[in-house]
């Protein structure tokens, strides 16, 4: 019978070898505990309401013609996920009428996505429609990645709207979701 003897640098190898899989099984075994729909791993939503004038604005794409306008804002995690595509809005702006989302788009595939601007609706929860052409949202999600940007709606939010519902449509790429779009209901507009 043969013997084949391990060099001590076989013996690295392997041991490199071991401890990238079991890295990359914890990786897989987070990524599959925070997308799953009970898990307990996801954060609490939390919304709070604050109040700041105009001039401490983050983003000019919200700013107001009244000087006394205030800004308020919400803040938590609303999302959806849909097959290997997850939209998130963290924080909602409002000052007279005029809306903000701050969105975060994860592409878990393999494959580019395209979440193009002119895709972008909001539904208030009376059943009105508002464009967000003047967004600042860049549509491309590369393999792996996400992106950042602000939905801004062009028409002004009507009296007794309470929430929102952000949809992205005509979604395209390899391992977009199943009717092309994604919807993420109950975003709170702050009072």
């Amino acid at each position: 019978m043969q013997h084949r003897r391990v060099t001590r640098r076989g013996k690295t190898v392997i041991a490199i070898g071991a401890v990238a899989a079991g890295v990359l099984a914890s990786l897989g075994v987070i990524q599959y505990a925070m997308s799953s729909e009970n898990s307990a791993a996801k954060p609490n939503v939390t919304v709070t309401t604050t109040s700041q004038d105009t001039l401490g604005t983050p983003d000019a794409a919200l700013d107001v013609t009244e000087p006394s306008a205030d800004v308020k804002v919400a803040t938590g995690s609303f999302k959806q996920q849909r097959g290997m595509l997850t939209v998130e809005v963290t924080r909602v702006e409002a000052a007279n009428g005029r809306v903000k989302l701050f969105v975060t788009a994860t592409n878990a595939s393999q494959a580019r996505m395209t979440l193009p601007v002119d895709g972008i609706a909001v539904l208030d929860d009376l059943k009105r429609t508002y464009t967000a052409s003047s967004s600042k949202w860049d549509g491309l999600l590369t393999q792996g990645g996400s992106n950042s940007g602000t939905v801004v709606l062009d028409e002004k939010v009507g009296a007794g709207v309470k929430s929102l519902t952000l949809t992205f449509s005509s979604i395209s790429g390899q391992f977009a979701p199943t009717g092309a779009s994604v919807s993420v209901a109950g975003i709170p507009l702050p009072k």
